[in-house]
């Protein structure tokens, strides 16, 4: 199968990465594709990057247990193969799945070797104009703290690394590359440009000719003043973008991509993010959901020529409350429906499971004997609560808010829809069904007779059920909402 090389690079990239798993898990499709991530960051302490790492490995893990043996299936709940650039090549010695493993711990002077160099040498005299003193005494090891032309020589070096020669050996001539980047920090800022140059310079003609998509995010948020505390001030994010954008929009630039995608978010929050270079504890935001989209556009077009320019809009411009009612039309037929269905699961299953006599439990032994994969369980249910209801809900709580859903503990689902209320009948489990856990049980214990999902017990029971969980969510919310 053909893979899609996504190259994450900076805490944008890895904020992005994360709604990418998100939609994959709800079961969106990037085409034929398989994604391989690839994380790029300096700051390898950094509490983002390493959640991003877990939550890939979750994903992994669960798609390849519940599809084992059962390649057959088209459609589903964590359907997308995430590989990683590790088990491809696996003579490279590589340690880490999902990044990267160079790590650069010492000054940025000592990078360049300074002291090996005469204090009098026209080289030295060259580079004490280029970079201050400040510049050589920062470790490089917390990143590029928005400092691009320090960016752009330590990252050029990772062509030479064992990563980027990984990369190299396993490119095929059906796979594809997308680059996620920021533009108005360090590490995004520098890594996207040189990245795109080294691949379109490249000496296999399968790498130079390959067919590379890019999303660009601009300004979408604003940090607090702490003065002379942090090397970073948002004041200057705009400042940066403007003058990297006279680059980018350069035809000699822009036409290296098939596609260059664009977004931002230019009205900046009432309350600022924490200006906090270690944790930098930020909720999930619009901006990387929807900047993740771009992937899936990339992945399902045909491309002819290079140099498509791709921006986006909400459907109410100004809404500081963003619902399925009020996005872009074409957005919310995307992923609206599969969103709401991955929610619903995550309330349908432990419904399944504390209830043994159900039909469709007592057929095909959903039981504790079921449950004997506890390793299995324990992954789908840390991505259900520790990773996307978290994201759900700093999504609803951060500013702008993406707000679709009606979070909560009910199994009642009339009114869980913002901007598409489903109002319970009166009559509803008399003459009418209800929107809720009991219809879905319903829809189970019907799909659990078809035959291609019967015929699934002997060769996946994990994928069997999350089958016959994807049916039944999904014939209960194509009949009840109708968008």
């Amino acid at each position: 199968m053909a893979r899609l090389f996504v190259f994450g690079i900076g805490g944008t990239g890895a904020r992005v990465m994360k709604s990418l798993t998100m939609l994959l898990a709800a079961g969106m499709k990037p085409g034929n594709f398989e994604i391989v991530p690839i994380l790029i960051d300096p700051h390898k302490d950094l509490k983002e990057l390493n959640d991003c790492k877990t939550l890939l490995k979750l994903y992994a893990d669960i798609n390849e247990k519940t599809y084992s043996g059962a390649t057959h299936i088209a459609d589903g709940f964590f359907r997308t193969k995430i590989t990683t650039l590790k088990s491809l090549a696996t003579d490279s010695g590589l340690k880490d799945d999902f990044e990267f493993d160079e790590r650069h711990d010492l000054p940025f002077g000592q990078f360049l070797e300074l002291t090996n160099l005469d204090s009098k040498s026209p080289t030295h005299d060259l580079l004490s104009l280029l970079y201050s003193e400040e510049n050589f005494h920062k470790p490089l090891s917390v990143g590029f703290k928005g400092n691009p032309n320090v960016g752009s020589v330590v990252l050029n070096s990772l062509k030479d690394g064992r990563g980027f020669k990984a990369f190299e050996s396993v490119f095929g001539n059906e796979d594809r590359i997308f680059i996620i980047s920021s533009i108005f920090g360090g590490t995004g800022a520098a890594g996207f440009p040189l990245l795109l140059k080294n691949f379109r310079n490249h000496s296999k003609t399968v790498i130079k000719q390959s067919q590379i998509g890019a999303l660009t995010v601009m300004p979408y948020f604003k940090l607090t003043d702490v003065g002379d505390a942090s090397d970073i001030d948002s004041n200057n994010f705009m400042t940066k973008t403007k003058a990297a954008l006279t680059y980018y929009i350069r035809p000699e630039f822009s036409n290296l991509c098939e596609a260059l995608y664009y977004i931002a978010d230019p009205d900046k929050q009432n309350k600022p993010y924490e200006n906090n270079e270690k944790e930098q504890p930020n909720k999930a935001h619009l901006v990387e959901l929807l900047g993740a989209l771009a992937i899936f556009n990339f992945a399902n077009t045909n491309f002819t020529t290079r140099g498509d320019v791709y921006e986006y809009c909400l459907k109410t411009e100004n809404a500081s409350v963003v619902d399925f009612a009020n996005i872009a039309d074409k957005t919310r037929e995307i992923f609206g429906k599969k969103l709401i269905n991955f929610y619903i699961l995550t309330k349908l299953h432990p419904e399944n499971l504390s209830k043994p006599n159900l039909p469709f439990n007592k057929i095909y032994k959903f039981n504790k004997t079921f449950e004997k994969d506890k390793t299995f369980f324990d992954n789908l249910h840390s991505f259900f609560n520790d990773y996307f209801l978290k994201w759900l809900r700093e999504l609803a709580e951060n500013e702008r808010k993406l707000k679709p859903l009606n979070i909560s503990d009910s199994t009642d689902f009339n009114g869980l829809i913002n901007g598409f209320i489903t109002e319970r009948k009166r009559w509803d489990g008399i003459f009418s069904t209800p929107f809720d856990v009991s219809q879905i049980h319903l829809e189970m214990a019907k799909a659990s007779t078809k035959k291609e999902l019967r015929m699934l017990r002997e060769v996946n029971s994990i994928c069997q059920y999350l089958s016959i969980c994807h049916h039944a969510t999904n014939e209960v919310v194509n009949s009840k909402i109708n968008f």
